[in-house]
């Protein structure tokens, strides 16, 4: 079987972004932001709002069941999450096929632009603080990092792609920021 390889990041960081500039490379790639419809909800639940935090473990859970799921194909596979190690360790506990070769790594940006990002989607200056908490847990956690900073989508893809490829048979390693 394939690695697991994934992207965490803290809303604002670019990881559905991200995910849009890296379907010209040969791997899976698919981001937890892809299965709600529009209005956040799954199968008639609203499952994106903090008021849903109760199905969020069910949520990582069904993550781990389609990530098991592409990595039949022999192929590399990219998910795209804002979860940390340990919460996919959570969902992954018990799971029938639950991928055990998992990389990480890191999507950020300056705390500048984020807060910049998330204002100018209409969050709330709370909201904010929130994922400025969530990104100093998240580079506690996983030290590959990818910045977003000053660089374009384009380029952290390709910065991406060549770190998926660099680890396909290897073990996982934390390298330096790209």
């Amino acid at each position: 079987m394939s690695k697991l390889h994934i992207v965490t990041g803290a809303p604002g960081a670019g990881k559905s972004t991200l995910v849009r500039h890296l379907g010209a490379f040969p791997f899976a790639t698919v981001d937890f932001d892809e299965l709600p419809d529009t209005d956040g909800s799954l199968l008639g639940i609203d499952i994106t709002s903090p008021s849903a935090g109760a199905v969020w473990p069910a949520y990582n859970r069904l993550w781990v069941k389609i990530a098991a799921m592409l990595l039949r194909s022999g192929q590399p596979v990219l998910v795209s999450c804002p979860l940390t190690p340990g919460e996919w360790a959570s969902a992954s506990e018990g799971a029938v096929d639950a991928p055990l070769d998992v990389v990480w790594a890191r999507l950020d940006c300056a705390d500048a632009d984020r807060r910049a990002r998330l204002a100018a989607r209409g969050w709330e200056t709370g909201d904010i603080e929130d994922a400025l908490r969530d990104a100093e847990e998240l580079r506690h956690e996983v030290d590959r990092e990818f910045t977003t900073s000053g660089r374009g989508p384009g380029e952290v893809a390709a910065a991406v792609a060549d770190w998926v490829g660099s680890v396909r048979g290897s073990p996982a390693s934390a390298g330096p920021a790209v």
